[in-house]
């Protein structure tokens, strides 16, 4: 059975390319690696993608409603689109555990509480942001999935903007956001290392990437050992 181990941070840490550097690192060691990602490629994803930046997929879908959806709408609405995506994905990950080593998400369950609760604000936020753990754990508990390890980059949000600027993908949906929003996901980001401290690992982001991809290989590699383990 093989791990499964997610890749967080905010926009600009450097997670996909260190998650890209990571597989190629341990297929070089013959380990079988898989690489996916949320929202997934799936029909299904591909909506939540479209929605989320608000485009259509063809030009008589009209998404003009969602901007007048206020930050708090859009965030619930946000929650239950990532949450559908990810039941699905999740059946296909359970499915691939039994013929990988390592299956490596990058974004998961954590970026739906760091990007959505932002605007969680009033006196209701407390229980937007805890049902969004529940569902979170929900989820995971329909295929009896945990997660091995988050490795979280963090990295201060001004460092992450400007290694965005020139970047054709930038933001990912969120280019219009400011420094306040990006500040503020890396605070609820911090908050669930914090949290849930024995599966996420918070990596400096800032360090030069030779040493990332070594130590969350090596890690990876301990953790594969300790699961097979007699």
């Amino acid at each position: 059975m093989g791990i499964f181990i997610t890749v967080e941070g905010i926009d600009g840490a450097g997670k996909t390319t260190a998650a890209n550097m990571v597989a190629n690192s341990l297929r070089g060691m013959g380990y079988r690696v898989l690489l996916t990602r949320e929202p997934t490629d799936t029909y299904l994803g591909t909506v939540v993608k479209n929605i989320i930046v608000e485009e259509g997929f063809e030009k008589n879908v009209d998404l003009s409603f969602l901007k007048s959806l206020d930050k708090k709408t859009a965030a619930i609405m946000a929650l239950f689109l990532f949450s559908a995506d990810r039941i699905v994905h999740l059946n296909e990950i359970s499915l691939k555990l039994k013929d990988f080593d390592v299956i490596i998400c990058d974004r998961f369950i954590d970026s739906t509480y760091a990007y959505q609760t932002v605007y969680s604000n009033g006196k209701d936020n407390k229980s937007f942001e805890d049902i969004i753990l529940i569902i979170n754990d929900f989820v995971l508990k329909q295929k009896n999935i945990d997660i091995d390890r988050t490795y979280l980059f963090d990295l201060k949000p001004e460092i992450a903007l400007k290694r965005l600027n020139g970047r054709a993908d930038k933001f990912d949906g969120f280019d219009s956001e400011s420094l306040y929003f990006f500040k503020h996901v890396r605070i609820n980001y911090l908050f669930l290392a914090d949290r849930f401290k024995s599966r996420i690992k918070k990596i400096d982001a800032d360090a030069p990437s030779k040493d990332i991809v070594g130590l969350i290989t090596k890690d990876v590699i301990d953790l594969i050992k300790d699961k097979n383990a007699p």
